[in-house]
């Protein structure tokens, strides 16, 4: 255990920890560490404090107020420049998502050239195509929230049942409904704002909450996970988010995070916090999965609304560009606060003498 490798936590074997800690725990005193104890007898602290949703925190990414804001204008979807990139790059670590807009039709297929190299491996899924596209089509439902148009899809990240989550989620929209069926998107930092520190210290545990697939076809419960909501990335030190309203595909949650999930609900909910996104057919909403939950607006059964999900691991090019989670968790923002992040989840293997 790091705990007993490097006590105490003073002295030499502190200076040889921080020489050691990646870059981003560096600005922490390494004293702070030892009040994870302590921190459990302070009073709580609300979180909206730390996660101001104002601007002033620019490692924190937050949403837009209008979904122009998520827009870059590309040439076409299967000839992306450099230039694309960079600004791509800029409004996902800015904003968490982004929205691919082709001046000139093409082959709907080609941008997926760029997007594997981009975000290396796509995440499997059992309906997906020999693509890795999953067809979200009503008329050929993939789970049971997919199966009713009329029924808003509610705010999630996708893969919540599995325990390895996607880092990113595309959706390109082939068919867009005549009227509703607009994509949704929440910041997960809305999320955290709800939550005090102690609340979130015991979201950050496994077992808290389940979360299942679901196929339309029989609404069984076809794999289920109980993976943290809220868990720190070792390589990145950014904090991570996993996210499902009560929508049927929730199973268990403990007593002791009912009041915590049941407000984070209610928030991700509340129109307020949601930026309404709508797509046209060759546009391309990419979304850090491990950031913004996103769902879908009620629509009429009888419109088409067809949409292509690839979701991918997030191990490509723009691996060392893109940063994924809400916000560093071991940032100056977080002084005082450090007892809620468990120092013993870093990875001391990859710690270099």
């Amino acid at each position: 255990m790091l705990k007993h490798a490097l006590s105490p936590w003073t002295g030499r074997a502190a200076g040889a920890l921080r020489r050691r800690l990646p870059a981003w725990s560096r600005r922490v005193d390494i004293r702070t560490f030892s009040s994870l104890q302590e921190g459990k007898k302070k009073k709580p602290v609300a979180l909206e404090t730390v996660v101001p949703r104002d601007g002033s925190r620019d490692d924190l990414k937050i949403l837009p107020s209008d979904p122009e804001g998520l827009k870059l204008k590309v040439r076409s979807l299967g000839s992306i420049t450099l230039e694309d990139q960079n600004r791509f790059v800029q409004k996902v670590n800015d904003h968490g998502a982004a929205v691919l807009v082709p001046e000139e039709e093409g082959d709907p297929l080609a941008v997926y050239k760029t997007l594997d190299r981009w975000f290396g491996n796509c995440i499997p899924h059992d309906a997906m195509n020999e693509h890795g596209i999953v067809e979200i089509n009503p008329a050929n439902p993939t789970s049971i929230n997919t199966a009713n148009p009329k029924k808003e899809h509610l705010p999630h990240t996708d893969d919540a049942y599995t325990d390895s989550p996607a880092a990113f989620c595309t959706l390109q929209c082939r068919t867009s409904a005549a009227t509703g069926g607009e994509s949704v998107l929440v910041s997960g930092a809305e999320l955290l704002a709800a939550l005090s520190n102690e609340e979130l210290r015991t979201l950050m545990q496994p077992g808290m909450v389940s979360m299942g697939r679901r196929p339309a076809a029989d609404g069984s419960w076809m794999k289920v996970s109980s993976i943290p909501l809220f868990w720190v990335d070792k390589d990145s030190g950014w904090l991570q988010v996993r996210w499902r309203c009560n929508d049927g595909c929730v199973g268990d949650v403990a007593a002791e995070v009912k009041p915590s999930y049941e407000q984070m609900d209610a928030v991700a909910r509340h129109e307020v916090h949601q930026l309404v996104v709508p797509l046209n057919p060759g546009e391309l909403l990419i979304v850090d999965n491990r950031a913004i939950a996103h769902g879908r607006r009620p629509y009429e059964s009888d419109d088409p609304r067809i949409m292509w999900r690839k979701n991918y691991v997030g191990n490509g090019e723009l691996e060392a560009q893109l940063r994924t989670g809400m916000c560093a968790a071991f940032s100056s923002m977080f002084d005082g606060l450090h007892s809620m992040f468990d120092p013993m989840s870093l990875d001391t293997s990859k710690l270099k003498i």
